[in-house]
């Protein structure tokens, strides 16, 4: 296992975008996150740590201190906030390399964090998603101790799980016959699902916002990542029955 450095930045890409590296909207989902690895690094540290099997990158791990986050207004300090855990091999999964990432940084979280000036992390908190690939992280983050709170799971490490900021978002009249796609640059994904998902409907008006370069934008809308004529949406993008049901309705909301 390594931290990331600038030296073996491209390896977290080897891992997430294996499949995709020629894919223009891929790339430029890398080129944005390729960014935010570097500004992190320039001001906390390594905030992603690679596994490696006989010199290959296998899996890699994303974390980050919540203080770091500029559409949180209140972020909760000595904060860890895992993003994901990613295996994307099958022929690589059961062997450990995810587990392993895990113990490595929990050891550090107890010890001190480079990134939260060398203090211990009070606790860790995940918003688990699934990829379809392999088990799902929820029931990942469950069988490694980490439990619900409000919102997103938890491990405790050196104190008391503290709820964050909570909020809903209300109809906003600027949203109103339009849709905003937010997305982040933490993951090379987001950027061409946020495309995608506006292909979707293209006879609205669309907007897409980086939630990290225009926090404001985002924390007006408490973290929704699609709004639809001042509704969000929540269903996944991978259900498209399902999806394109859900806009249907917002649209027809007068």
């Amino acid at each position: 296992m390594r931290n990331l450095r600038e030296e073996n930045l491209e390896d977290v890409f080897q891992v997430c975008s294996h499949a995709r590296l020629q894919d223009p909207l891929q790339r430029r989902g890398m080129e944005l996150k390729r960014r935010w690895l570097l500004e992190m690094l320039s001001r906390y540290g390594p905030c992603t740590k690679v596994a490696y099997l006989e010199g290959r990158p296998i899996a890699q791990l994303l974390y980050y201190p919540e203080e770091a986050i500029p559409y949180v207004e209140e972020p909760r300090r000595d904060v860890i906030r895992l993003h994901c855990i990613y295996n994307p091999f099958p022929e690589m999964r059961g062997r450990g390399a995810a587990s392993a990432l895990l113990r490595e940084l929990l050891r550090e979280a107890e010890g001190g964090m480079e990134m939260l000036g060398g203090k211990p992390c009070r606790f860790i908190a995940a918003k688990p998603f699934n990829t379809g690939e392999g088990i799902p992280l929820e029931e990942f983050y469950a069988s490694k101790g980490f439990r619900w709170g409000v919102g997103e799971m938890y491990l405790e490490v050196t104190g008391a799980y503290e709820p964050g900021e909570a909020g809903e978002y209300r109809p906003l009249s600027e949203d109103e016959g339009r849709a905003i796609v937010f997305y982040s640059p933490l993951c090379e994904y987001s950027y061409p699902f946020a495309v995608r998902v506006a292909e979707v409907e293209p006879s609205l008006p669309i907007e897409l916002i980086d939630m990290w370069r225009q926090p404001l934008e985002a924390r007006r809308r408490f973290g929704e990542e699609l709004i639809v004529n001042a509704r969000p949406i929540r269903a996944w993008w991978g259900d498209q029955e399902s999806f394109k049901e859900e806009i249907r309705k917002a649209l027809e909301v007068s």
